[in-house]
C-alpha cells in the first residue's frame, strides 16, 4: 500500500519534471540525456548560462528522486512483509538483542528447529534480506528506514563445524517469522563479520508483545545449551589440529582398551575410582547431599604414561564432555571452565600443569596471577557441579601447595612411575604384538626386561622400534620377526646412545639419566633446572600475553 501510494506521488512529480526539462530541451536544443556537468557549452552559444545550469540541477535531482524511490520500495518489501506476518507496524515495536558467539550459529541453528518441533502450534518461515546496508545497520534501523536500500533476498549461509569429521550447513543471515498459536515474533539471525561494524553474531527479534519476544529469546538459549554440538564431545582449546569451533577444536575421542593401560592394578583401580567411580554414581552420590566436583593430579617422569592413562579415562567416560589445554592454552582456563559447567558432566584436562603452577615461595609476589587464576576457577565452580579436573605434572616437587594440598582442588594424586618387572614384560608384548614378541616366554625376554629396568614405557617403545629396523636389515624379506637376543641388543645399544648424548649435553656420569653430581636437586631430565626455569618463564609470560584477549560469552542461560 504504502509503495504504491508513493510511486503514484513521485510519478506526477516525474510527468512535472519532464515538461520543465522538455522546454529547456527546446529552447537549448539539448538532448535530455546530455546534460551533466561535462556537457560542452561552447556547442550551444544560443543557451545562456543560468537556464543551462537549471536544467543540470534539475536532472541531479530527479535523478536522486528516482533512485530514493527504489530504496523505499526495498524498504517496503521488508516492513510491508513483516506487518503481514505481525499484524502491527513494525517500525513502532521494540526490538530485543542478544549477542552470541559466533561459533554457536550451529546450536542456535538446532535451537531453532528444536523449538518448532516442540507443539503443533507453532510455526516458522525462513526469509532472506538483500542490500548492501544489511550489514551495517541493526534492526531497529532497517525498519525506520534509516538503513536505506535493505529488502527482501535470498537467504545467506554458512558451513560451521559439528563434530570432529563433519561440518553444518547454518544461516549465516536470514530472518525467521515464528508464530505460537496467536502470538507472532520475527528473529534476525546474523553471523559474524570480522571486517565490518558489527561484528559479532548477533540474534535481534521484534514482537508484537515484548514478553513473548524476551521469552524466545530465553528458550532459544535452553534449547542451545541443551542440544549442543559440544556436549559429549572431546575438545582441545587454542590453534592446532581439527576443525575449528570458536576458541576450540574438535578432537576425537580415543578408543583404548584397559588392556593397553600397562599400570599397576592398584593403581588403575585408584585412578577409576576417583574419576569413573564417581561419574558411574552421580545421581546417588547427589541424592545423599555428596558433592561431585574432585580433582585428580597424576605426576611421574616423562613417557610413564600419563598422557597414555587420560586417554584411556577419555575412552571410558564417552558421555562426558572433556577440555583439553596445555602449554599457552592454559590461560584460557576461564572460559574453559564457564563452558564445562554448561555441558556437565564434563572432565577439564591440564596437562603440564607445572608450568603455571610452580611453588610461590620461590617467585616474586603477584609474578604468577595465571596461577591465581586457575586457583579461583576451581574454587569457583563451587561443589554442586559435576566437573572433573584431571591434572598431569612431571615436576610434582615444584607445585604450589595450594594446589596439591587442599581438598576440592586436589582430593587425590596418583604416582604414575617407571614400569616394574611386570609391567615391562606386558609393553614388550605389547608394543611389539605385530613382530612376534607377544608370543615370546619370559625367559626369552629375561635379558631386554633386565637392560630396561628403570625406563619409562616411551623408552621401552624406541627399543622395539630398534629391535624391527635391526631385524628388517638382517633379514630383507618376509614378515618381521623379533626375538629376545634381537630385543637386548637394540636395549644395549639404546643404553650406550643415551649415555653418549648425556655426557656430550651434561659433561655428566656414565650412566643415563643418572642425576649430577651433588644429588637430584636442581635438575631437570638432561638439563640443569635454570634451562627449565627459562623455558616455563617465557612460557608463562607467552600466556599471559595472550590471556588478556577476551572472549565473548556463550550463549546460554543466566546462571
Amino acid at each position: 500500500m504504502r509503495r504504491s501510494l508513493a510511486f503514484n506521488a513521485l510519478g506526477d512529480d516525474f510527468d512535472g519534471a519532464t515538461f520543465i526539462l522538455k522546454s529547456l530541451d527546446t529552447r537549448a536544443e539539448l538532448r535530455f540525456g546530455s546534460m551533466t556537468d561535462n556537457a560542452d557549452e561552447t556547442t550551444h552559444p544560443e543557451v545562456d548560462d543560468e537556464l543551462l545550469t537549471l536544467a543540470r540541477s534539475l536532472s541531479r535531482l530527479f535523478g536522486e528522486i528516482h533512485r530514493l524511490v527504489r530504496v523505499e520500495a526495498q524498504a517496503s518489501e521488508l516492513t510491508e512483509r513483516l506487518e503481514v506476518h505481525l499484524g502491527l507496524d513494525p517500525r513502532y515495536l521494540p526490538v530485543l538483542s542478544q549477542q552470541l558467539p559466533a561459533y554457536q550459529l550451529v546450536d542456535v541453528q538446532i535451537a531453532l528447529d528444536e523449538w518448532v518441533g516442540q507443539r503443533p502450534d507453532r510455526t516458522m518461515e525462513l526469509i532472506g534480506l538483500s542490500g548492501e546496508q544489511r550489514r551495517f545497520h541493526p534492526l531497529s534501523e532497517m525498519l525506520s528506514g534509516e538503513a536505506r536500500g535493505v529488502g527482501l533476498g535470498p537467504v545467506d549461509y554458512v558451513d560451521r563445524a559439528d563434530s570432529p569429521d563433519s561440518t553444518r550447513s547454518c544461516v549465516g543471515f536470514g530472518m525467521f517469522l515464528m508464530a505460537e498459536g496467536a502470538h507472532r515474533c520475527a528473529v534476525l539471525l546474523r553471523g559474524d563479520d570480522p571486517h565490518g561494524p558489527m561484528q559479532e553474531a548477533m540474534l535481534e527479534v521484534v514482537a508484537e508483545d515484548k514478553a513473548f519476544g524476551a521469552g524466545i529469546l530465553a528458550e532459544l538459549r535452553r534449547l542451545a545449551v541443551e542440544h549442543s554440538v559440544l556436549r559429549g564431545q572431546v575438545l582441545a582449546l587454542g590453534p592446532g589440529e581439527g576443525l575449528q569451533y570458536g576458541a576450540l577444536r574438535f578432537m576425537r575421542r580415543p578408543s583404548l582398551d584397559r588392556d593397553h593401560l600397562v599400570l599397576p592394578e592398584a593403581t588403575i583401580e585408584h585412578i577409576e575410582g576417583h574419576i569413573i567411580g564417581i561419574a558411574e554414581h552421580r545421581e546417588r552420590l547427589l541424592a545423599a547431599g555428596q558433592h561431585l566436583k574432585r580433582g585428580v593430579l597424576l605426576y611421574g617422569p616423562p613417557g610413564t604414561g600419563k598422557t597414555h592413562t587420560v586417554r584411556y579415562l577419555l575412552s571410558r567416560l564417552r558421555h562426558v564432555t572433556a577440555f583439553m589445554m596445555s602449554g599457552q592454552s592454559l590461560s584460557m582456563i576461564g572460559y574453559a571452565c564457564g563452558i564445562a559447567r554448561l555441558f556437565q558432566p564434563s572432565l577439564v584436562i591440564l596437562e603440564d600443569v607445572d608450568l603455571i603452577a610452580g611453588d610461590r615461595s620461590f617467585a616474586l609476589a603477584g609474578s604468577n596471577p595465571l596461577l591465581f587464576e586457575v586457583l579461583n576457577q576451581i574454587d569457583g565452580l563451587g561443589d554442586d557441579v559435576d566437573v572433573t579436573f584431571l591434572l598431569t605434572t612431571n615436576r610434582v616437587d615444584i607445585l604450589e601447595r595450594a594446589l596439591s594440598e587442599r581438598p576440592g582442588r586436589v582430593d587425590a594424586a596418583v604416582e604414575i612411575g617407571p614400569p616394574d618387572r611386570e609391567g615391562r614384560v606386558k609393553l614388550f608384548q605389547l608394543y611389539g604384538s605385530g613382530l612376534g614378541i607377544g608370543s615370546l616366554t619370559e625367559e626369552e625376554l629375561a635379558d631386554a626386561v633386565a637392560e630396561t629396568e628403570g625406563r619409562t614405557a616411551t623408552y621401552i617403545r624406541e627399543v622395539v622400534r630398534r629391535a624391527a629396523l635391526r631385524s628388517a636389515q638382517a633379514v630383507p624379506t618376509g614378515a618381521l620377526r623379533v626375538d629376545g637376543e634381537t630385543l637386548a641388543t637394540a636395549a644395549r645399544d639404546l643404553m650406550e646412545d643415551r649415555a653418549i648424548l648425556t655426557r656430550s649435553l651434561l659433561h655428566g656420569p656414565d650412566e643415563p639419566d643418572a642425576e649430577p653430581p651433588g644429588g637430584s636437586s636442581g635438575w631437570t631430565g638432561y638439563a640443569p633446572m635454570a634451562s627449565g626455569e627459562m623455558r616455563a618463564r617465557r612460557m608463562r609470560h607467552t600466556m599471559l600475553r595472550q590471556g588478556n584477549e577476551e572472549l565473548p560469552p556463550p550463549f546460554a542461560p543466566d546462571p
